[in-house]
């Protein structure tokens, strides 16, 4: 895939998934200007930052780095498209959003605390 090619596929993605570009780069833990930079193609995000990017959006590092005509040839009959789950995201407040990607970009560990934190606020049990 072209840098052109995944500069704008990270930019539909984001808008596909309601996010404001202020949003992801906070996820990343990066300023705005570094996350506009991988979306114009003025930078490549790294690798480990690709990964992040795949989990925010829901969709494999593949799916990400291979344009849509690549990816098709890989996706899963059963799978219609692999951008059918980003209807249910637009439902969400902003502040919803940024908890899903920053659940989405945690680790399993992490995600674990993140549940079991939410169930001692809310007083749920496990």
């Amino acid at each position: 895939m072209t840098n052109k090619k995944l500069c704008d596929k990270l930019r539909t993605l984001r808008e596909n998934n309601g996010f404001k570009q202020m949003e992801i780069a906070k996820i990343l833990n990066c300023s705005r200007s570094t996350y506009t930079y991988y979306e114009t193609g003025k930078t490549t995000p790294s690798i480990s930052v690709l990964k992040l990017l795949a989990k925010i959006y829901n969709v494999s590092l593949m799916e990400l780095l291979m344009d849509e005509s690549e990816a098709g040839q890989l996706r899963d009959s059963s799978r219609s498209d692999s951008f059918d789950h980003i209807k249910y995201i637009y439902d969400l407040s902003a502040d919803e959003r940024l908890l899903v990607g920053i659940f989405r970009s945690a680790t399993p560990e992490e995600q674990e605390e993140i549940l079991q934190s939410a169930n001692d606020i809310c007083g749920l049990k496990k």
